[in-house]
Parts: C-alpha cells; sequence; structure tokens
C-alpha cells in the first residue's frame, strides 16, 4: 500500500506542475541508453543443492568449502534503450519527460567459479525413481519489456556549458517475450528442461514496475545537442516476480543519453480585445 500511496503522489505532483507551468521555454528529443544491476537473492523455488563442483579429466572433484569462491550465483541486470521527449519549463528549472523504452531483463543463476566444468546440483523430485539430481552449468532468463517512463528533473545550477540534476521517477512496463533455458554438464539431459521449469512453478509478471532517483549532469550549451550522465541511487523494483531466478531487493545503475532540440517553446500571449 504505502509503495502505491507513493506512485500516486508522484504523478499527482507531477500532473499538478505541469498544469500550473505557465511557459515551456524548451521542448527536445532524447535518445538513451543505461544498465542497472539487482542486488537480492536467488528463487527459493529452484531446487538447488548447495553442492557444487567441477569436472577435471573426467573425475567430479565436489568442493564443500565455500571460502574458496565455490558456491551458487545468482544475479540480475536490466539494460535499456529508448526514446523520450523532455518539455523544460520555468526557464529551464524544472522538465517533464516521457516516451518508450526497452527492457531486457536478464537472469542468470550458475556456479561463482573460473572452471569452464563447473556447474551444481539441481533436484528433481518428481522423478519415479526417486530424487534424481542433474548436473547443471547455467540457467538463463531473458524478459523483454516495453514500457512508459514518467520523469521529473529539477536543475537547480546551471551553468553555461554544464548542469546538475536530480531526478525522480516512475515506470511501468508490460512483458512481451521470454527466453529461459537451462545449460546441463551433459547435454543429453537437455529434453527434462521443460519439466524443471515447471517444477519450480515461477512465471514471470507480465508486469514490470519501478520508482527511482538519480542525480546527473548535462552537457550542451543553450539550445544546442546536449549530453546527459547519470547514475542512479538505489531503487525499488514495485511488481514481483519479474524473474523465476532472482529476488531483488533494489537496484541502481548508469544512463546515458543524447537530447536533440527541436524547438523554443513560446509564451502564448492574451489577445487584445479591445478595437
Amino acid at each position: 500500500m504505502k509503495k502505491r500511496n507513493s506512485i500516486l503522489i508522484l504523478l499527482l505532483s507531477l500532473f499538478t506542475i505541469s498544469i500550473q507551468a505557465q511557459q515551456l521555454t524548451r521542448f527536445s528529443l532524447a535518445v538513451e541508453g543505461g544498465s542497472e544491476y539487482a542486488t537480492g537473492d536467488m528463487n527459493a523455488n529452484w531446487n538447488v543443492r548447495q553442492d557444487v563442483g567441477y569436472t577435471n579429466y573426467g573425475w567430479d572433484y565436489y568442493n564443500q568449502d565455500y571460502g574458496t569462491g565455490n558456491s551458487i550465483n545468482s544475479e540480475m541486470t536490466m539494460k535499456f534503450i529508448g526514446i523520450k521527449p523532455e518539455f523544460a519549463f520555468l526557464n529551464n528549472l524544472f522538465a517533464i519527460t516521457s516516451g518508450l523504452r526497452y527492457t531486457r531483463m536478464n537472469s542468470v543463476l550458475n556456479m561463482n567459479s573460473s572452471s569452464s566444468g563447473s556447474y551444481f546440483f539441481l533436484r528433481d523430485n518428481a522423478s519415479v525413481i526417486g530424487t534424481e539430481l542433474y548436473k547443471v552449468k547455467k540457467i538463463n532468463e531473458d524478459n523483454d519489456y516495453l514500457g512508459v517512463p514518467l520523469e521529473l528533473m529539477f536543475l537547480p545550477f546551471p551553468y553555461e556549458y554544464f548542469a546538475f540534476y536530480l531526478k525522480a521517477g516512475v515506470e511501468l512496463n508490460f512483458k512481451f517475450n521470454t527466453n529461459r533455458s537451462i545449460e546441463f554438464l551433459n547435454a543429453d539431459m537437455k529434453p527434462n528442461q521443460q519439466k524443471l521449469f515447471n517444477q519450480a512453478g515461477v512465471t514471470p509478471s507480465p508486469f514490470y514496475s519501478t520508482l527511482y532517483s538519480a542525480v546527473g549532469v548535462r552537457y550542451g550549451k543553450g539550445n544546442g545537442l546536449k549530453y546527459n550522465f547519470e547514475v542512479l541511487f538505489p531503487s525499488q523494483i514495485l511488481t514481483t516476480n519479474n524473474s523465476s531466478l532472482f529476488v531483488p531487493r533494489f537496484y541502481s545503475g548508469v544512463k546515458l543519453s543524447v537530447q536533440f532540440p527541436l524547438k523554443k517553446a513560446s509564451t502564448a500571449k492574451p489577445v487584445n480585445s479591445n478595437l
């Protein structure tokens, strides 16, 4: 409930500011790209046995000493590109941006080892012969989302060529594609892939929503071409089950964008009705 209230408050604030703004001073179009990294944990629905090892010269070696770095590794990254118009107002002190953004969310479950033959054990509890173990090198999942960001920027200290800014934003995405695969140590085990996904029982959510904030710097003079670089503060993913492999707590990242000026908006003057 608190997350929903935060979104509603931010959206209401953006709408109110845009209505009350009496002068649009700049209209531009930006092309953006960036990368984000989530901090969190492996999804507990996966039946992973915490024995890990590597294969060498036909022999199996098992390492129970997790201090050596042979442990299960799970991670989630988001890479995105987008295009969005920006409307600046109040003498470029504030700006509102929105547009269209494509995000690929990649989740990986593998063994934290430099050995090319490293693997971990994945249980098949539905086996008719009892608990069966598969040696797995990697589980990978890609979820593709198309979304609309809505952002408010505050540029308090503009200089001739530089401007520092703060940003708050929300984003709503819709999933249109999912690719999942399991890389077995023995490639002949590939036909068991879908069965293991079904046992995990986690279907990626069709929606992906975030609430984020960032600090950035803008380089460019006047109404010409501008370059933006920003760093995201630790931010929240509001939706759940966006990955069947990873449960995120928060995420951060960086973004680059190039901004093309389109026109300078003028203030509408009232029509004189006196003849």
